[in-house]
């Protein structure tokens, strides 16, 4: 957490209470050793993500398709 903290304009604090969320919804995994946590990107958590993404754009961008269509049409008449 540390070397995250330091390579940014955040408190550790901050880090920390991200890094929890970031745990808490899938996306990231926490290995300890010793003293330390390292944490790491958890893959079935980012593919879950992905697959989120993918379906909330391929509804949105078809939805402003249609919105473009029809405002095509409605300029046309």
């Amino acid at each position: 957490m540390r070397e995250i903290a330091d390579g940014m304009d955040v408190s550790r604090p901050a880090v920390s209470q991200h890094l929890k969320v970031l745990k808490s919804a899938g996306l990231v995994v926490v290995h300890i050793e010793g003293a330390r946590r390292l944490y790491g990107i958890d893959p079935n958590g980012i593919e879950t993500l992905k697959e989120w993404l993918d379906g909330f754009w391929d509804t949105t961008l078809a939805a402003f398709k249609r919105a473009a269509e029809l405002e095509q049409k409605r300029l046309e008449n």
